[in-house]
């Protein structure tokens, strides 16, 4: 899907420079609203791609996940200690301990 995607950048940005070069405003406005929609597709697919190698571990290389949980929860849920493997169907995990620290954006 990507690199159909990058065809139509590469075909768009040639056509854009044409209408540009020609004077053709009207062209030129389409282009960039194409161009603002490929964006659009694009983080599409690669939201779709990283839920795909979530779902399916086995299928795709470089994937990790939480396999575990210990400890006590907080308010919030959250256990003390996770545990993540790097692949589906490794026989090893590591240990992530909650450090105390809390982060995120600052409504």
């Amino acid at each position: 899907m990507s690199d159909i995607i990058e065809r139509l950048e590469d075909s768009l940005i040639t056509t854009s420079a044409r209408a540009r070069d020609e004077h053709d405003a009207e062209v030129y406005a389409a282009l960039l609203d194409a161009s603002e929609e490929i964006q659009r597709l694009k983080d599409k697919c690669d939201k779709l791609a990283t839920m795909l190698r979530r779902v399916f571990p086995e299928k795709f290389s470089g994937t990790y996940f939480i396999c575990g949980e210990a400890g006590e929860k907080d308010s919030n849920g959250m256990p003390k200690n996770i545990f993540v493997a790097p692949a589906f169907g490794v026989d090893f995990s590591y240990e992530y301990v909650y450090n105390g620290k809390v982060s995120g954006p600052e409504w």
